[in-house]
């Protein structure tokens, strides 16, 4: 009796991993379709299911997840999860070279941040993107909209 249930065990388990590597596939197909919003559901959908993927398949939901959400202009979600990206092949996951590469790059350029120029005060600060990029949050306000 016993090796049945473990055969019906070992086989659901199997289907689960499965399904959830077909949705990360098809959350995949939805963001190179630039179907941005359909990718984020997916993978909304997939979340609570991260911890049954490998490490390189959990760098690839959170990947997808980054760049669907800097496609559809939500800049702090992405910046949470290639962030969250890159922490992940730091601690040995894979991406292939162009993503990896597309996310260095990504990366880079969403970080707000500013970094200073040469001189020697706070004032001599020059954004890290082009001006007009800056999330509402941290935009420089006029003296006027005080």
């Amino acid at each position: 009796m016993r090796a049945p249930r473990y055969l019906v065990g070992l086989l659901s388990l199997a289907l689960g991993c499965w399904n959830y590597r077909a949705q990360l596939d098809r959350a995949d197909g939805h963001f190179h379709a630039e179907r941005y919003e359909a990718a984020i559901a997916n993978l909304d959908d997939l979340e609570p299911a991260l911890g049954d993927l490998e490490p390189s398949e959990r760098a690839r939901f959170a990947f997808v997840l980054g760049m669907s959400h800097l496609r559809l202009g939500h800049r702090a979600d992405a910046r949470h999860w290639l962030a969250a990206t890159r922490e992940m092949l730091e601690r040995g996951a894979t991406l292939p070279d162009d993503e990896r590469a597309t996310l260095t790059r990504t990366l880079a350029e969403i970080d707000w941040v500013n970094a200073p120029r040469e001189g020697n005060g706070a004032h001599d600060a020059t954004p890290a993107v082009p001006s007009g990029t800056e999330p509402l949050d941290s935009a420089p306000r006029s003296p006027r909209a005080r």
